[in-house]
């Protein structure tokens, strides 16, 4: 009698544990199920490159999928779309990119969707400033109109130097102010509130936090920098990429290539920049990543200077991407700093 109800207590044991797996099992596949859908009917944003990418998810959080065109170790200045690429962006919720000339293609994705509420333009509302090598104004100006460009907020909204040039020599750079960069988040979150309206307090909560943490860091931009004296303020590139940082707090950038990294610059241009090195006595020739262009090298070698990096975020290591906006900023200013006191 005790053997046959052990076996029955057994029995009762072994189904109660099967009915328990097979509960666990349905609960498990039914939240897998449910992770799939929620993500299945998540917004889709395509955005060109990496600060655009940084700034969007900044926003949008976990709320959106955000997917990058243009992968960190592609040159956006001279990147075109396949035919894949395109069936892919078209579906797209929204198309976020920079703008003021930045992505050509642009236009042709516009073409195919055939709807304008689709794209984000991010220089929209921003100052645009025309490219220029800054030996020009130097030429011009020397170091006499030395601090006229500043108004009570840092700004200047000049266009350069040349406006005969028109729409062509905008630089598109945009990015690399970081006052520009907290407008905009503020274009984003106005954007994706419109499409996703329920998420909109959510989207709030992060805009806020993202420009308090981007005013710091421009708030240390002007202290640093505040400090430098205004003969010293020349710092040699080796593209014109930091026009509107330079722009912001007062800084004369001197580029050796111009708006794209592929340009080539003139021999006589090459021995303009090497006097110009000489005569302020600068002691360094930035580059952007990890390989120094050899046009830089060789001025550097030439010029007996270093070289050192300043983050454009056009072409990144998978580690580089990792770090952010805002601590490639830091960086960059950091390496500014650095050329300036030495």
């Amino acid at each position: 009698m005790n053997i046959k109800l052990k076996k029955i207590i057994s029995i009762i044991m072994i189904s109660c544990m099967f009915l328990i797996a097979c509960s666990s099992n349905k609960d498990e596949k039914n939240k897998e199920q449910k992770t799939t859908e929620q993500k299945g009917n998540k917004k889709v944003i395509y955005t060109t490159f990496f600060p655009v990418t940084d700034l969007t998810k900044r926003i949008v959080g976990d709320k959106m999928e955000v997917k990058t065109i243009i992968k960190g170790n592609q040159e956006p200045h001279s990147f075109e779309l396949k035919a894949g690429d395109m069936q892919e962006i078209v579906k797209a919720d929204l198309i976020i990119y920079n703008g003021a000339n930045m992505e050509s293609f642009i236009s042709a994705i516009e073409d195919t969707v055939k709807d304008k509420n689709k794209f984000l333009n991010l220089s929209q509302g921003l100052t645009l400033l025309e490219s220029g090598d800054g030996l020009e104004e130097e030429e011009e100006h020397g170091d006499k109109d030395g601090d006229k460009h500043d108004d009570e907020h840092g700004h200047n909204h000049k266009h350069g130097h040349d406006h005969k040039h028109g729409h062509d020599k905008t630089n598109p750079h945009t990015w690399l102010s970081v006052k520009n960069a907290i407008i905009q988040l503020d274009t984003i979150y106005k954007k994706v509130s419109s499409i996703d309206p329920e998420n909109e307090a959510y989207y709030k909560e992060n805009l806020k936090k993202a420009q308090d943490e981007f005013r710091a860091l421009d708030k240390k931009f002007e202290t640093e920098l505040s400090k430098v004296k205004s003969k010293q303020k020349y710092f040699v590139v080796s593209h014109a990429a930091f026009n509107y940082l330079a722009n912001d707090y007062g800084l004369k950038q001197v580029a050796v290539t111009g708006i794209s990294p592929e340009d080539e610059p003139s021999a006589k241009q090459l021995q303009k920049i090497a006097d110009f090195v000489k005569k302020y006595k600068i002691n360094t020739i930035f580059f952007e990543g990890k390989a120094t262009p050899k046009v830089a090298e060789t001025l550097a070698k030439n010029t007996n200077t270093k070289t050192d990096t300043l983050y454009t975020m056009e072409n990144l290591t998978d580690e580089e991407i990792k770090m952010g906006y805002l601590k490639l900023m830091e960086l960059n200013l950091k390496a500014l700093v650095k050329s300036f006191n030495e």
